[in-house]
């Protein structure tokens, strides 16, 4: 990616240069599987999170020093699937398309 793409795109959402740096040299088809992976990946920790989620709406911490272990846990879980979503727009900003995902058999979202 030049210097001038990048900077653009910088404004925009963040990126992991040494990602770009990683991906950029790699043929497509193989940047495309990483991708795909990180795509069910990041949709893997969504529904994990949205799972926690319920779980610590209906139990809330009595405690005012502390959230709770519910609700600490889907904090964790959604850190990790933002974390995973700036890798997957990295990734996506690389390729330049949005790939077609086989099905796995894992429910997708309308």
């Amino acid at each position: 990616m030049s210097a001038g793409k990048q900077s653009v795109l910088s404004e925009h959402k963040p990126l992991l240069p040494p990602v770009v740096g990683l991906a950029e040299s790699l043929p497509k088809k193989d940047l495309e599987h990483i991708t795909i992976e990180a795509i069910r990946e990041h949709r893997r920790l969504r529904d994990g999170a949205d799972a926690l989620e319920s779980s610590y709406s209906e139990q809330r911490s009595k405690s005012a020093d502390t959230v709770g272990p519910s609700r600490l846990a889907w904090v964790s879980a959604m850190m990790q699937m933002h974390t995973q979503q700036t890798l997957l727009s990295t990734l996506l900003d690389v390729l330049g398309y949005v790939p077609d995902v086989p099905d796995d058999g894992i429910a997708q979202r309308a």
